[in-house]
């Protein structure tokens, strides 16, 4: 999704480098992460990114092993921060464009840094239009997961937003495991991410209800 922010650098100018930071949650372009920050490598890569280009590349790890990362993960720009009186950091990240890693350089002041190429991911500034058809299947499959989960939504804010930024945003909040998240971040288009979300969401499990002593259902 094309970044909104006028303070957004222009595609041909991301850096051929960036601090790595892992999580077992996948932004997008478009999409917004909060992040709490305490640890002295993780504080460290903060300032440094603050002081340059405010990019820190998220990536995911695979399921059961932290050291061994994916190999595309997305750009997340630094949009807001909050200082702590405890020393801690909140930050919010806006994803702006992914990556790949093309080879892992040695950690600076104890954060991980990655060479990267963005070269197949200029779409990513780009907001496309989607076909109805697809737009109006997507929506009636959340509407289905969120009646099936029982979860409150106030459609008439998600009906206002372009739906790419809605998928993007949905990825970080919906309870999709490590994989599935990866696999909507490495869709090559909104197209295919949209049509792999309606798959994934058809796939995914009701939740486990519990019978009470009278019979009754419960969460």
């Amino acid at each position: 999704m094309k970044p909104k922010s006028p303070f957004t650098q222009p595609f041909e100018e991301l850096p051929d480098e960036l601090p790595i930071y892992p999580v077992e949650n996948a932004l997008l372009p478009g999409g917004e992460l909060p992040l709490e920050l305490s640890e002295p490598n993780d504080l460290a890569m903060f300032l440094d990114a603050l002081k340059t280009d405010q990019l820190i590349g998220m990536m995911q790890h695979k399921p059961d092993d932290e050291n061994n990362l994916y190999e595309i993960g997305c750009a997340g720009r630094i949009r807001q921060y909050r200082e702590r009186k405890d020393g801690r950091l909140n930050i919010m990240l806006s994803g702006i464009c992914r990556y790949r890693i093309i080879e892992e350089l040695p950690s600076k002041k104890g954060y991980r840094i990655a060479r990267v190429d963005w070269s197949d991911y200029e779409n990513d500034y780009q907001t496309k239009d989607i076909e109805t058809l697809l737009v109006n299947n997507f929506k009636a499959t959340l509407r289905n997961y969120f009646d099936r989960h029982n979860m409150q939504v106030d459609w008439s804010v998600l009906d206002k937003l372009h739906i790419e930024e809605v998928v993007n945003n949905l990825v970080l909040i919906l309870n999709l495991d490590i994989e599935s998240k990866q696999q909507l971040l490495e869709s090559p288009s909104i197209r295919e991410r949209l049509a792999l979300f309606i798959e994934l969401l058809d796939k995914k499990a009701d939740p486990i209800r519990a019978t009470g002593a009278e019979g009754k259902l419960v969460n």
